[in-house]
């Protein structure tokens, strides 16, 4: 049996787990917060990247992508990391292992994430790391798009689709989105301005460079919603742990209150039977 002193160690070290968790819980929160902002504000971009091709391809009809049914796919992965993310990596393992195939090469983003892939046997053509907090998107996307963009530039391969995790109504869905081509019978429903656009560069130019800025912010969309659901993960993950520790510790007090009296009526006893209380 533990004895009040032991109790008391252990009380100390799980307060000081506790401290850590109550600071990965904030951590997380932040993130949370400040993604979702940025989350808006680069799908609205996205959106005005769109509706711009969709009045180049309505004006212009002579500038488009070709259709194309042939060729490799790549496929661009987001995980994490760190972990502490409870079943954030494993659920993206689910998804990827339904939808690749023997003419894709899967590009992996994330540590943790190519680590389960490797449990699974899944393979991979080339990796990246992810991000940690919102300031290592912009370094961690400059190295991915160029390794992406030399894959891309072989012959063989055609198309780009991103998989990654997004938090929609306090729930966590993986969404598997073609990027490169993009999907034209798609854009073109989208509502075009009704004056054609006045343009001082060749349509053809302008379209290209939608395509470039459309590749980017899709890939920055992709790092910043799997962040900020890898965060999500994480905090539900950091809730379950501060509760079981808070139980833990509820239960180690009143062991410590019992062990504490068991041992003041051992000493109590001690002290009877040593004789040192006498009755006249």
């Amino acid at each position: 049996m533990f004895s009040s002193l032991d109790i008391e160690k252990k009380m100390r070290a799980l307060y000081t787990i506790e401290d850590i968790v109550s600071a990965m819980k904030a951590y997380a929160g932040v993130t949370i917060r400040r993604t979702d902002d940025l989350v808006q504000n680069i799908r609205a971009y996205e959106n005005n990247l769109l509706l711009a091709m969709a009045d180049i391809i309505t004006y212009y009809p002579e500038v488009s992508v070709k259709e194309q049914n042939k060729g490799k796919r790549i496929l661009a992965a987001f995980g994490s990391s760190q972990g502490l993310c409870g079943s954030f990596n494993e659920k993206m393992v689910d998804v990827i292992s339904r939808v690749v195939t023997g003419n894709d090469i899967l590009f992996v983003i994330g540590k943790r994430l190519k680590l389960s892939l490797e449990l699974k046997h899944i393979t991979y053509g080339d990796d990246s790391d992810s991000v940690a907090s919102i300031n290592g998107i912009q370094s961690a996307l400059k190295e991915t798009v160029s390794k992406i963009m030399n894959i891309y530039r072989k012959d063989e391969y055609y198309n780009l689709t991103l998989v990654f995790t997004y938090i929609f109504e306090k729930k966590a869905e993986i969404s598997v989105e073609q990027i490169l081509p993009p999907d034209i019978r798609k854009v073109s429903v989208l509502s075009p301005t009704r004056i054609p656009p006045f343009t001082y560069l060749k349509p053809a130019i302008i379209f290209e460079k939608i395509l470039e800025e459309l590749l980017f912010i899709s890939l920055y969309r992709g790092y910043m919603e799997s962040l900020r659901s890898e965060n999500w993960y994480r905090l539900r993950s950091m809730e379950g742990a501060s509760e079981a520790l808070k139980r833990q510790l509820s239960n180690l007090t009143s062991m410590q209150m019992y062990t504490r009296q068991e041992e003041i009526t051992e000493e109590m006893l001690e002290i009877l039977g040593s004789g040192m209380f006498f009755t006249k």
